[in-house]
């Protein structure tokens, strides 16, 4: 981007305030520095030696050179919080995020909705020290961006958290992404509106009662009971019909993660066995696919997009996750699934394929998705889409997810936390050169 100069600085919290590194920087050299919503001057202390004290903690930043220098970008990554308003939520990945920004050049900082002073217009932030691996609190302004990593539904639906996101998301100059989940209704029922996506699309519907269930074990052999409103494979239910034998058959997890089986030939008797083991939350039925499979177990797709520097929608990286059963229903890892790559995977499942072209049709497809989601979803920034690979070689689009979790492949987080970095930097400067 045109206009930008990195700079070096740095937080010393023993005299609460910022320093800049003078003999890192050319045009950059100056004490008054704009950052924030709506910009606020900052005045920065001058530290003229290349040696940065132990008790600070440096970052790395970029000025454009405009008419007010302007320091950036400044990322508020929205958090839960306890009932004293202290940050809740997954730390390790608040301390990632800031060591991409201090690695490519983004201040971040973690907050909640009770650290902000919404009349003065200022945050009371966390930043993490890793040279004293410590937490530390010091104050901000509104940041250019509000990146949501609230990863609890129940969080996220609190009156306080609710307040917080709707009023970032219309605060003029601010980009809040992602607003909040998806749900699995919702993204059905918008990709069938594109005919290009239509057809990757199981059949789903929504279950209220087991009638829907009977009509659509009428249509498909087997189906899946997911709930709408959650994730990480809790809750999910797969049902069979041996149509011969007139025998339900449905499989779920118990205790322990440990895959259950319950066979009946009572319609009644499945209905009041799967209401047992429904969680709270509205659940959809979705026509089962007979998936791939390597070493017997079935396999499908975890692919993350994101938007990069230029604001365009890219795959940050693609993986594999194999059941851990020969019938397991969901390939998460938490449910006993396990990590593979697709030149691993794809040659054992379909030998006389190529590999490269399944992956470059499934990528082309997530971007489709994307495009298509963002339509409908304002500001997203990135997302996870699970597509699945049928016995034939079709691809189906299962779910996507607005808040993707940690990528356990290297190289595809180091891509994922480089991106939000890389979205925040477009995000800030892009209205300043156009």
């Amino acid at each position: 981007m045109p206009g930008l100069e990195p700079v070096v600085l740095f937080y010393d919290p023993e005299k609460r305030g910022w320093q800049i590194c003078l003999n890192e920087q050319t045009e950059a050299r100056r004490k008054r520095l704009y950052w924030g919503i709506p910009l606020t001057c900052v005045t920065m202390a001058v530290c003229n030696s290349p040696q940065v004290p132990l008790a600070a903690v440096p970052m790395k930043a970029k000025v454009a050179l405009a008419d007010r220098p302007v320091l950036g970008p400044l990322v508020g990554i929205l958090s839960a919080e306890n009932r004293d308003g202290s940050l809740k939520g997954n730390f390790s990945n608040y301390k990632a995020i800031m060591q991409a920004g201090q690695k490519i050049g983004g201040i971040v900082f973690a907050f909640t909705p009770s650290g902000v002073n919404w009349k003065k217009r200022v945050i009371r932030g966390y930043i993490f020290d890793n040279n004293n691996n410590k937490w530390l609190t010091c104050s901000f302004p509104f940041p250019d961006v509000v990146y949501n990593r609230i990863q609890d539904r129940n969080e996220e639906n609190k009156k306080s958290s609710q307040s917080c996101i709707q009023r970032f998301s219309s605060f003029p100059g601010i980009t809040l992404y992602n607003r909040g989940f998806f749900n699995k209704e919702d993204i059905i029922r918008v990709l069938s509106k594109s005919s290009g996506i239509k057809k990757y699309l199981p059949e789903t519907n929504a279950l209220l009662s087991e009638k829907d269930l009977v009509y659509m074990l009428k249509r498909h052999k087997a189906v899946y009971l997911k709930p709408a409103d959650d994730r990480l494979g809790s809750g999910i239910i797969r049902v069979a019909k041996q149509h011969s034998l007139k025998l339900y058959t449905m499989h779920y997890y118990a205790a322990g993660n440990e895959l259950a089986k319950y066979n009946t030939h009572n319609v009644q008797r499945l209905w009041k066995k799967i209401r047992q083991q429904m969680i709270r939350s509205p659940y959809i039925v979705q026509q089962a696919v007979n998936l791939a499979t390597v070493s017997s177990c079935p396999f499908d797709f975890r692919v993350l997009v994101q938007k990069n520097r230029q604001g365009l929608w890219k795959i940050s990286g693609l993986g594999i996750r194999v059941a851990g059963h020969s019938e397991g229903i969901t390939t998460h890892v938490p449910r006993g699934g396990r990590i593979d790559n697709p030149q691993s995977v794809l040659p054992q499942a379909f030998p006389s394929q190529n590999p490269a072209l399944t992956t470059r049709r499934v990528k082309r497809l997530c971007l489709a998705v994307a495009k298509k989601l963002e339509q409908q979803y304002r500001h997203l920034g990135e997302m996870s889409i699970d597509v699945g690979l049928d016995r034939n070689g079709r691809l189906w689009i299962f779910e996507a997810n607005a808040k993707p979790m940690k990528f356990d492949e290297p190289e595809i987080r180091e891509k994922q936390l480089e991106q939000v970095i890389r979205y925040a930097q477009f995000l800030t400067f892009n209205k300043i050169f156009r």
